[in-house]
């Protein structure tokens, strides 16, 4: 037996343009704002229940209706899981989705329209992100929704009809006291449809020491290989942005071969693409101190 959850979700355009308060609206904005909200909830629940370990089941239903100047619709949203599950957790899951939907686009609408990238770190106290030089901490779900790539594309697509003439607001109501409307204005809506990157740092550091050349490159925009001196086992791949160093490769005042030995200085943090993947580790070398050709290396480390 399952226990079922059936909430209804208002989805509401307005303005005062002629086609809207007509109840149009271009075709192709309804459909991708229906799909887009669809992916919202369905990519949410995906996450709450890798984060929760619940096992909550999402069905979406469509049900459309007008009412005086402007265009809406119902999503009928069906949750349900085993009887195992406490009833009082479910709810506490659905209510924590719903919640970490609005706070993800709250976040996407304050974040200046020159923030191309969203740079989330993790802490000790949990997720943080930066708005604008103030610190805004995230719990795992509310991390998880803004790193979601396709609740992103998503959110971006029901924004798409704010930027038609005359349709002024979009008002999600999940008619529930404890999850306020979220209301989404023609002033919100070069923040919500920029197509932002993210970069998930788990971990971050520095690099230093003496690593061997195994490969290299003369273009600024691709990586070298090197393998630590004092442990082997340990390569990098890594951009060099010394300003320096590539201005004397760039005028043939330094040549490499294989085995040739860099003194190095830089940075490196770990990163995931999406909460929930795999973490994978970036380096950038921020400073050449020198670089011994393998022919002089014997002598010169004496």
């Amino acid at each position: 037996m399952e226990l079922v959850n059936n909430q209804s979700i208002k989805i509401h355009y307005d303005g005062s343009g002629k086609r809207i308060r007509s109840h149009q609206m271009k075709a192709s904005y309804v459909s991708a704002s229906i799909e887009g909200l669809d992916t919202i909830y369905r990519e949410a629940y995906k996450e709450a229940n890798r984060i929760y370990r619940s096992k909550i089941e999402t069905e979406i239903l469509l049900e459309g209706g007008f009412q005086d100047g402007s265009l809406w619709w119902l999503l009928k949203l069906f949750t349900s899981e085993s009887e195992s599950q406490q009833s009082l957790e479910k709810r506490s899951v659905s209510h924590s989705v719903l919640n970490s939907i609005q706070y993800a686009i709250n976040l996407l609408r304050q974040m200046d329209l020159s923030t191309t990238e969203i740079v989330i770190k993790e802490t000790t106290e949990g997720f943080e992100i930066d708005i604008d030089g103030d610190r805004v901490l995230l719990d795992e779900l509310q991390c998880a929704i803004l790193t979601n790539p396709k609740i992103r594309l998503a959110i971006s697509d029901i924004a798409m009809p704010l930027t038609e003439d005359g349709i002024d607001t979009l008002i999600i109501d999940h008619g529930i006291s404890s999850c306020p409307k979220i209301k989404i204005t023609k002033e919100d809506r070069n923040n919500l449809v920029l197509r932002r990157s993210h970069k998930h740092i788990v971990e971050e550091g520095e690099i230093f020491g003496f690593y061997y050349v195994e490969t290299l490159s003369y273009n600024p925009r691709s990586k070298w290989k090197l393998i630590s001196k004092d442990n082997p086992s340990n390569s990098v791949t890594a951009y060099i942005t010394d300003p320096k160093f590539l201005k004397r490769v760039s005028d043939n005042q330094e040549k490499f071969s294989k085995d040739d030995l860099l003194e190095v200085e830089g940075l490196w943090y770990k990163e995931k693409t999406k909460l929930t993947g795999k973490a994978t580790v970036n380096y950038t070398i921020t400073k050449v101190k020198d670089h011994i050709p393998a022919e002089d290396k014997q002598w010169k480390l004496l």
